[in-house]
């Protein structure tokens, strides 16, 4: 019975040496059933590894954040000259600027191209100039700008073009002046008001 045992295992793949043939005929036949099951064992955990793909497609946008979903154009906020009495003042052109930090604004990809256009307001902007008007009243000119120092005008309908930075906001600061004038403007409320679109 010993010798059957051990040709069994020598038949399956156990290549033993006469020694180790030799030693497990010294023990009893519990040794050689226990090798014959840790090799069965070991076929039982035999396993394959397979890979599962995962992604997501992340697309260059923009969301508008602090509009509600149903709303129309909303209010960027109001270029306010303050009040003066004369516009030929010694100390030089009145100023007004509106901050980036408000709502509503965008949240885009960074690195998105975008461009901003501004219309010619409601009395006829040409060019680089837009007018400030009260009823009955000469028109005031001023300009607009996209940058404090007020060196990069914004034209008539004529988009100016940028990259989202890395933070994701877009800021859309805008920034006015109006020049000093020879004339004294008759007294009154003058205002304007402006379309801009921003694309991507």
């Amino acid at each position: 019975m010993l010798t059957k045992l051990a040709t069994c295992v020598s038949a399956a793949s156990l290549h033993f040496t006469d020694d180790r043939l030799e030693r497990i005929e010294e023990v009893n036949g519990r040794t050689i059933v226990a090798v014959l099951g840790l090799m069965l064992g070991d076929a039982a955990l035999a396993s394959q590894q397979l890979q599962v793909e995962v992604r997501v497609n992340v697309q260059r946008g923009c969301v508008l954040l602090g509009q509600p979903g149903d709303a129309g154009p909303q209010s960027l906020g109001v270029l306010d000259f303050g009040s003066t009495a004369r516009l030929d003042a010694p100390g030089g052109p009145l100023s007004a600027e509106l901050p980036a930090t408000r709502l509503p604004r965008l949240e885009c990809n960074p690195d998105t191209a975008y461009q901003v256009q501004v219309d010619g307001g409601q009395h006829g902007g040409v060019g680089e100039v837009r007018y400030l008007v009260a009823n009955g009243a000469r028109p005031i000119p001023y300009r607009l700008y996209s940058d404090p120092a007020r060196r990069v005008p914004f034209a008539v309908d004529q988009p100016l073009s940028g990259r989202v930075p890395a933070t994701g906001t877009l800021e859309l600061p805008l920034y006015a002046r109006i020049e000093p004038l020879a004339q004294v403007p008759r007294a009154g409320q003058y205002s304007d008001l402006l379309k801009v679109t921003v694309s991507w």
